[in-house]
């Protein structure tokens, strides 16, 4: 992979357009090249476009937080991409050029805008596109999701890979380097974008920690779960048993008088039906009768209809006469203004003949005049043109001659204020000239005084060090005291002992196994003998109903053979009875009693000769008969139906007794199947023997102190062991920290020695390089140099800067004196020329006026009255047109007013002859309709009118409302015999139906015991519902708490290995073997560049050692190196890592962000030649810094310079 090119436009302080093209001169033959420029000039802003190029974000953006910045029309994160466009700007992008890993060249482009590319409107989503620059094809343009996939395929790197193997940045190494374990595990995981291990040991310990509290949970739910008793159980179902069966009982009950209800309210209903038709008939009756007027009325109007025409016609002839007579006397009048003002325009038209004769000769006799006086104007234009020109001339040569009188006398000011500031600065001089010395050769002696300022800092911050270093020394020794005093503490608070912990562990596991198989077991038996108690019980509960079903059958049966007998026996006296009083009836009916009204006592009756006439009575004695007859008759139904209704009720029962018995019997047999089933399951289990041993009433109870006792001594047991694996983990823990504490006792005690050598060696260098720099240094600082080198050298540094800076102003100065000079000699000179320049404008200036006045003069006396020959040539040719105007519309009106005239005799003549034809066709019609009003006498002027005054649709409306009210009429009729019909059939049926007040008490009694019933049958079932479900729940959630228990042994081993509440337990382990890789990787750097050192892991679990091998391989702490090992190192680290991120990849250019300030020379020395080494290996590097010393020794650079109000150019130097 390798960049070719970089350009950016209107990103941060760079507007650009820039481009970086590595593959031009010099950046092409440059294998190293600088980025340089002052702080906040927009070096790093470089970068920056180099990563939004390719990836659509910036690495210095990823860590911040979520805040909001304000924005046009909302606000947008600060962590948006966007936010570099720089203000003011409409947009702007970033493109990057680069060989990818297939050979091929590609440009990844990222780009953004304002709407309509205003700078005061909304900002647009940013855009990223991919082209293959080989073939010129563009891969991806809108989608960024399949852009980011093409873009990674092609270059090789995601972006964290590309952060950390093409953007190196040291500052991370150098703190990894002298960090603790925890620190350095954290900075790895950072660096090798492996964070998921911490993650893992995080998830292992809180996945213990809940998967302990879910079994804890359950162990309490499970408290408050437990089934009925299956006595109890036994008992419900019967009371559920009996309240559903007396529930049917009510239900029919109740559905017997919802019938009759129902009867009842259908009859009211056909009655008030009934009454609503009679109403209707009525009200149509009425309707027909007042409509008597209206019929009449119907005839008249239709025998008018066929004459009706004629009335119209003569409507309509009336209205044309009137109106057209008017018509022709209008026109008549019309005709004789016309011919009139016929007369009048043909006088007019002679007029107007006449003036233009006049006009044409007016024009030709001024013409030669007119055309010497365009000539004159002309001559007056231009001598007024010359005129102008001369003026304004004239006035440029006196602003002239004030510009250069100014510039004059500004030149003069300038050059005395340089006077006076050349006197200050040799003052100045004179004052510092102690120091000129120094100052001749400063560039030399800086960087030793600069080093003997570091020797000095370095050897105070020691000093100040060795006090807290010797009080950390002790403060680990307490803690590593402290904490093998917790280790043991542990071991004895939970009674066992250190070797013992896994074993206890393992023997509690077994022991819990063998308990929940015997709990697993006890409670299958349980389950087992329960269900076969209840599937007994179940058995005896159906007999014992079976059996009650049986008697009350047969009682049953045997009251309904009684009973048929009995409604025989009833239904025979019916029968006698009702033939009886039908003969009865007979001898009394209407011809018999006529006969018998004609019998005499005493004389024989002429059907049967007999003389006595018993029959021949009063009426009451009938009436008498009659009655008691009637109630005879009803005495003897009534007993007929009351026997039916017992019959029908007994059949009734016994049929739902059969049913019962006939479902009873398949009940039965799966009971008695299922027992079947269950007794080789019962001997089949272990326990079962056991079980048999005890007392039959006792076997229930001895089942569950078994399962009680069992989950007593498991909860004991998972307590125990729980408590052990949390003194485990606790164990190793503390064993970690004591390891940590022994660890950094030995690194503190190392670090105590390290720096009261280090104190020693700085404090002798000091002293060499003051006595060095003795002579040239005034005697008076060199007190202040032992107190305070850094100040001192800051004021020298600051003093002499200020000298060789006035030394460079006093240069500038004196080359400026000078050149003023020469400028204010040449401003003299060309004042003299502007002021004879000035003399002779104003002198052409009067000539040309003079001229100009000569010529206005002439031109007056040619004019005369008239302002100009334009306007008296325009005046002219006005009256010409006019008269002409004039003319040719005298004429046009005389042809109007001849057309007019003619159209008018013609229209009278039309109008004349419609006239007449209108009057005869008038009197044919009035002669018809007197000739009609003759054979209707009846009708006269008022009644025709009103007649007429109907039109067709109103007739045709009268006509259907009377249709209407006949058919309305009609079938009110019919309406009332159907409901006549429908109340008699009504009727017809259940003419046994009580009052409605009691039938409606009676129903509502029905419905609020069938309430009843039905909400006792529901509380009921709940209740078994309820038993249900905390049986099952009870199995389940034991089962629960069995699964859940293992599930929290699987997590809390995994957590005693792995698990932490930080993370850092696994975290150490997985970059141990991270940072192996990555050593390896760095020693192969250091070959390259360093061959002396080797990074080499030891001290602790994650610590860096550094092998000296020209020190016959010396080990020795990181802490030691100095700043230019320290660079090294820390350079072939990033080496390492890029080649970690890289794998196979070759990467042919290396970006590297590094501080290079803070070096030495012999530092910066070695970092020069690593660098050179890099680029030695085939890559092209580029160095952000802003040491002098590395701009001098690398000769092309990319140099970033400020211009003012926050811009920056972008320029390539050799």
């Amino acid at each position: 992979m390798k960049i070719l090119a970089i350009r950016l436009k209107n990103l941060a302080s760079l507007a650009g357009p820039f481009e970086l093209d590595f593959t031009a001169e010099p950046l092409a033959s440059a294998g190293l090249f600088a980025i340089t420029g002052p702080t906040g000039a927009g070096k790093s802003t470089l970068l920056d476009a180099l990563c939004l190029a390719l990836f659509g974000a910036i690495p210095r953006l990823s860590n911040i937080g979520q805040s909001r910045v304000p924005e046009i029309d909302g606000d947008i994160s600060t962590n948006d991409p966007r936010t570099l466009l720089r203000r003011g700007t409409g947009s702007g992008y970033a493109e990057v050029d680069f060989v990818g890993i297939d050979k091929r060249r590609y440009r990844a482009r990222w780009e953004t805008n304002r709407a309509r590319d205003n700078a005061a409107k909304k900002l647009q989503a940013s855009r990223q596109t991919l082209t293959d620059l080989d073939s010129e094809q563009i891969l991806s343009t809108q989608n960024k999701a399949e852009y980011k996939t093409m873009l990674e395929a092609r270059l090789g790197l995601n972006f964290e890979q590309f952060t950390r193997a093409v953007m190196l940045a040291q500052s991370e190494f150098s703190a990894f380097l002298k960090a603790d374990d925890k620190e350095r595990s954290e900075l790895l995981e950072k660096l090798t974008d492996t964070a998921i291990y911490s993650q893992l040991g995080r998830r292992a310990f809180s996945k213990s920690r809940e998967a302990e509290k879910v079994h804890d949970d359950l162990k309490l739910l499970a408290t408050g779960i437990a089934p009925m008793a299956p006595e109890q159980r036994a008992e419900l179902e019967q009371r559920f048993t009996d309240a559903q069966q007396q529930l049917k009982t009510q239900q029919a009950q109740q559905r017997q008088l919802e019938l009759k209800q129902q009867w009842l309210a259908e009859l009211q209903r056909l009655r008030d039906e009934h009454l609503s038709a009679a109403e209707q008939l009525t009200r149509a009756q009425q309707d027909w009768d007042n409509q008597s007027g209206q019929r009449q009325l119907l005839g008249q109007l239709e025998r008018l209809a066929p004459q009706r025409h004629l009335f119209a016609q003569r409507n309509r002839l009336n209205a044309q006469l009137s109106p057209l007579s008017a018509q022709i006397a209008e026109h008549a009048q019309r005709q004789s203004d016309v011919q009139a003002r016929q007369t009048g325009l043909e006088e007019k038209l002679l007029a107007s003949n006449g003036a233009l004769e006049q006009a044409e000769q007016q024009k030709k006799t001024a013409a030669p005049i007119i055309g010497q006086a365009f000539e004159q104007q002309g001559n007056l234009s231009h001598l007024s043109k010359e005129v102008q020109d001369a003026t304004v001339q004239a006035d440029a040569a006196e602003r002239a001659k004030a510009e250069g009188q100014t510039a004059l006398s500004q030149l003069l000011e300038q050059q005395r204020q340089l006077d006076e500031r050349l006197q200050a600065i040799t003052g100045q001089l004179e004052k510092s000239a102690v120091l000129a010395p120094l100052a001749q050769a400063w560039t030399a002696y800086r960087p030793r005084l600069q080093e003997a300022m570091k020797l000095s800092a370095r050897l105070n911050k020691g000093r100040e060090e060795l006090p807290e270093l010797e009080k950390n020394s002790t403060r680990v020794e307490q803690e590593l005291t402290d904490r093998r005093n917790a280790l043991q503490a542990l071991y004895s608070e939970a009674q066992v002992k250190a070797d013992a912990v896994s074993a206890e562990i393992q023997r509690l596991g077994q022991l819990l196994q063998d308990n929940r198989q015997q709990h697993s077991a006890c409670d299958s038996l349980e389950r087992i003998w329960q269900r076969h108690q209840d599937i007994e019980n179940r058995l005896q509960e159906i007999e014992r109903q079976q059996q009650q079903a049986n008697e009350r059958r047969t009682q049953a049966i045997a009251s309904g053979l009684q009973l048929k007998i009995e409604h025989e026996a009833a239904e025979l006296a019916l029968k006698t009875t009702v033939e009886l009083l039908q003969r009865q009836r007979l001898a009394r009916s209407a011809s018999v009693e006529e006969l018998r009204g004609q019998l005499i006592d005493q004389q024989p009756c002429p059907v049967c000769g007999s003389e006595d006439h018993p029959y021949h009575q009063s009426d009451a004695l009938l009436q008498a008969l009659s009655g008691h007859d009637d109630s005879e008759e009803t005495s003897a139904r009534l007993k007929v139906s009351q026997l039916a209704e017992k019959l029908v009720e007994l059949r009734s029962e016994v049929t739902e007794l059969n049913a019962r018995l006939k479902q009873a019997r398949p009940q039965l047999e799966q009971l008695t199947e299922q027992l079947q089933k269950l007794i080789p399951e019962l001997e089949a289990h272990p326990l079962y023997a056991r079980l048999l041993e005890q007392p039959e009433s006792q076997r229930g109870d001895w089942l569950s102190e078994r399962l009680h006792a069992l989950t007593a001594e498991i909860a004991s047991s998972e307590q125990r062991q729980g408590l052990l694996l949390k003194v485990q983990q606790q164990a190793e823990q503390l064993q970690q920290n004591v390891q940590t504490a022994r660890d950094a006792s030995q690194q503190a005690m190392k670090m105590l020695d390290d720096q009261q050598r280090n104190i020693a060696l700085d404090n002798q260098a000091f002293e060499a390089a003051l006595q060095e720099f003795e002579p040239l240094l005034p005697a008076e600082s060199l007190p202040r140099w032992r107190e305070s080198a850094t100040d001192s050298f800051m004021q020298l540094d600051n003093d002499i800067a200020q000298r060789l800076e006035q030394l460079d102003r006093q240069q500038e100065e004196q080359q400026e004196h000078s050149e003023r000079a020469r400028k204010i000699e040449r401003e003299q000179d060309s004042l003299h020329n502007l002021e004879q320049e000035c003399v002779r404008q104003r002198q052409r200036l009067a000539a040309l006026q003079a001229q100009q006045s000569a010529s206005q003069q002439r031109l007056r006396e040619m004019l005369g009255s008239h302002a100009s020959a334009e306007q008296w040539q325009q005046q002219l040719e006005t009256a010409l047109e006019q008269a002409r105007r004039a003319q040719s519309g005298a004429a046009d009106e005389l042809q109007l007013a001849r057309s007019e005239l003619i159209k008018l005799a013609t229209g009278l003549e039309n109008e004349q002859a419609r006239l007449q034809e209108l009057q005869q066709e008038s009197g044919e019609l009035n002669q018809q309709i007197t000739q009609w009003r003759a054979s209707h006498p009846e009708l006269d002027d008022a009644a025709l009118d009103t007649l007429l005054g109907y039109s067709e649709q109103g007739v045709s409306h009268l006509r259907q409302q009377l249709q209407q009210s006949e058919k309305n009429l009609e079938q009110s009729r019919i309406l009332l015999q159907e409901r006549d019909k429908q109340v008699q059939q009504h009727q017809a049926h259940h003419s046994d139906v009580t009052d409605a007040a009691q039938l409606t008490a009676a129903l509502q009694d029905a419905q609020k015991s069938s309430a009843d019933h039905e909400q006792q049958c529901a509380d009921l079932r709940a209740q078994l519902s309820e038993d249900e479900r905390r049986n099952n729940a009870s199995r389940d959630l034991q089962e629960q708490i069995a699964s859940a228990y293992a599930e929290y042994l699987r997590w809390a081993r995994l957590a005693a290995l792995i698990g932490s509440a930080e993370g850092d337990k696994f975290r150490k382990i997985a970059q141990a073997y991270n940072l192996d890789l990555l050593v390896h990787h760095a020693n192969a750097q250091l070959k390259q560049l360093v061959r002396r050192y080797r990074l080499k892991r030891g001290g602790s679990m994650l610590g860096l050692l550094v092998m000296d091998t020209e020190m016959g391989d010396e080990l020795r702490s990181v802490h030691s190196l100095s700043g230019g090992e320290t660079f090294l190192v820390s350079l072939a680290l990033a080496l390492g890592l890029a080649s970690m991120a890289s794998s196979t990849l070759k990467i042919e250019s290396l970006f590297i962000d590094e501080g290079f300030g803070s070096l030495d020379p012999e530092s910066l020395q070695l970092a020069m030649d690593a660098l050179d080494g890099l680029q030695a290996q085939g890559r092209k590097v580029g160095v952000i810094s802003h040491v002098q010393e590395m701009h001098e020794r690398i000769p092309v650079q990319i140099q970033v310079r400020r211009q003012g109000n926050g811009l920056s150019t972008v320029e390539v130097s050799n």
